[in-house]
């Protein structure tokens, strides 16, 4: 959602449940990590294996990281219609060191990433040799939607499909752990023709909501925080504003870092650095800077 978006909106907390709002951006595929082979689309949030061939060991990675300090991180990956019913390649996060071997004929399993494979089963290792660490998961492919939380802080990862989470990522116990690593990227592989998916990162991508406690992956922290406005007007916005329990709010002006708590009535024409007001029935502002 843009600033201006948000400057223009007016909240009741508490309300009834609207749809979901996207504030940040639709993360994209590395285009500068796209081994042959990969066709890349829908804004580069698409990656599919259109001339691989068979056992084709390559993947892309997500452009962007997740930090240790990002905290819980949800996205989906819609699998692509084009390809088998159960596909042979693997879904999941690849650390900041596997990033590197992209194009290098490794699959992504390996130096502290977690893959989860169509046929069901999931590989992760922390050194650079293969290992398969759970077997008996649901198997995907063709049209289905693989869901993931990932905890970069501790290199946690839940899986789900469809709807079903294999270990609850609220209460249980992630499906792997993995070695920390200074970023994680969400990849996408497809190891046979026409396999392949997109990654969503924004909650009107979704098919499924996001976990209590998680964020979506495209998530950003806002420039401005609105609760339990019943009105509110500002024109020439800027940055850092953050407005609680304001009956009416009135800016012809406006200005960064400002705060106002328990107000009744606003009334703003020029705007200010650095002002908070709490508990005023009345606040008048003309020129102040």
């Amino acid at each position: 959602m843009s600033l201006l978006m948000l400057r223009a909106a007016i909240l009741a907390q508490g309300g009834d449940t609207g749809p979901p709002v996207d504030i940040g951006s639709a993360w994209e595929l590395d285009v500068a990590r796209r081994p042959g082979g990969y066709t890349l689309s829908d804004g580069n949030q698409t990656a599919i294996n259109t001339s691989g061939g068979s056992d084709y060991r390559r993947w892309v990675p997500a452009a962007k990281a997740i930090r240790p300090t990002d905290g819980r991180r949800y996205w989906e990956v819609l699998c692509a219609s084009s390809g088998a019913v159960e596909f042979d390649g693997y879904l999941g996060i690849v650390s900041d060191e596997q990033r590197e071997e992209y194009d290098a004929g490794n699959n992504p399993i390996t130096l502290g990433s977690i893959g989860y494979r169509g046929n069901g089963s999931l590989w992760s290792s922390n050194t650079g040799t293969a290992s398969q660490r759970l077997s008996g998961l649901a198997t995907y492919g063709a049209g289905d939607v693989v869901m993931f939380v990932f905890d970069p802080g501790d290199a946690s990862l839940w899986i789900g499909l469809n709807g079903i989470w294999r270990d609850d990522p609220v209460s249980g116990a992630p499906t792997w752990n993995a070695a920390p690593s200074a970023g994680f990227y969400p990849q996408i592989q497809g190891r046979d023709p026409g396999d392949g998916g997109t990654l969503r990162s924004l909650p009107s991508q979704f098919s499924y909501p996001v976990p209590p406690g998680t964020q979506a992956l495209g998530y950003e922290d806002p420039d401005l925080r609105i609760y339990q406005t019943h009105a509110f007007i500002e024109f020439a916005w800027d940055r850092d504003l953050s407005i609680a329990e304001v009956e009416a709010w009135l800016d012809l002006g406006g200005g960064p870092r400002l705060t106002s708590g328990n107000v009744s009535l606003f009334l703003d024409h020029g705007g200010g650095t650095a002002l908070s007001a709490a508990h005023a029935a009345l606040y008048i502002e003309v020129d102040l800077s």
